[in-house]
């Protein structure tokens, strides 16, 4: 059964007389943050004095392994480690196409069927379902290469708005600073929610992250492309107090309303409808964060009509009321 980051049980404490050993493979160009943001938690992780976590930084061949930032890391072969509790495949450009060597297949598959905890940060998923060991699995990624890895891989069923999924022993993660969400995860899972709580307190965190991934990719790519039907964006982040029905906009554009549709979707990758939203609803979330208006003052200005329908809207879109987002800010 799979669970994602909106929520996740206690479970009975780790015992702490045994360091749980925590293995992050990297691979050349790897993203930084990918290793160094779950390394952030693991190591915040002290009962009594004494460390819960061991991380152990693993590669094919051992040695240093440079990020692609340019950072560099020294890491162990796999074979050298000794017994590993947790398996990451830590993310970045280097782990898209990475090419798997032999020992490092032998590692992630054994222990995945040893049925020890193996994740993914970001991109290192794709090499989780190069190795099989996704298939018929609900996974997660990076949300710019979410479309990618489903079109790689049919047998997954990719996920792009989770911040992190668990399906059983292997759970996978969004991009880079997600792999901090991933490794409270495994804090709370380990050890307990208090624990993860004072983590996140520590590191300046969400402990649960409102939202999913989708307010920063549609948002993104609705807000900031730069094709034909830019000015319209430009027009109608202007009006978003005014309806905005696709015939209003077909005639901005000068189009008729079926092609429109047709090319606005082809191009922006949502319907006008769908842009209108996302496009009020990052308007309204930047308003509530600031806290200079009222949350009905906000909901008339941009478009939404009422205090009822922002609020509905921002629950789809970020998991959590205006009201939530303001207490935070």
């Amino acid at each position: 059964m799979a669970d994602r980051s909106d929520g996740i049980n206690d479970v009975d404490p780790l015992k702490t007389d045994m360091l749980h050993r925590v293995g992050l493979l990297l691979f050349p160009d790897y993203q930084l943050l990918d290793a160094a943001g779950p390394m952030a938690v693991f190591e915040s992780a002290i009962i009594e004095g004494r460390p819960v976590y061991e991380i152990c930084l693993l590669s094919a061949a051992g040695g240093a392994i440079r990020s692609s930032g340019g950072a560099i890391l020294e890491t162990m072969r796999p074979e050298e480690a000794g017994i590993i509790d947790t398996a990451l495949v830590c993310g970045g450009l280097g782990a898209l196409n990475a090419a798997v060597e032999p020992s490092v297949v032998d590692f992630l598959v054994a222990h995945a069927r040893s049925g020890h905890r193996v994740g993914s940060i970001c991109t290192g998923a794709f090499v989780l379902a190069s190795l099989g060991l996704l298939q018929d699995k609900r996974v997660t990624t990076h949300w710019r290469f979410a479309t990618e890895l489903a079109r790689r891989y049919p047998g997954l069923s990719v996920d792009a708005d989770s911040i992190w999924i668990r399906d059983g022993s292997l759970w996978t993660s969004a991009g880079v600073s997600a792999g901090m969400d991933l490794a409270l995860a495994f804090v709370t899972e380990d050890v307990g929610e208090d624990m993860a709580r004072r983590i996140a307190q520590e590191l300046v965190v969400y402990y649960r992250r409102p939202g999913g991934q989708s307010q920063f990719s549609t948002l993104l790519k609705v807000s900031h492309t730069d094709g034909r039907f830019a000015p319209l964006l430009g027009w109608i982040r202007e009006h978003l107090d005014q309806p905005l029905h696709v015939e209003r906009l077909a005639g901005q554009a000068n189009m008729s309303p079926r092609n429109f549709s047709r090319a606005f979707k082809m191009e922006t990758g949502v319907t006008p409808a769908k842009a209108v939203e996302q496009m009020r609803l990052e308007v309204a979330r930047e308003w509530v964060e600031r806290g200079t208006h009222s949350i009905v003052h906000i909901a008339v200005a941009t478009g939404f009509g009422g205090a009822d329908r922002m609020r509905n809207a921002f629950v789809r879109a970020f998991g959590v009321p205006p009201q939530a987002i303001r207490r935070t800010f």
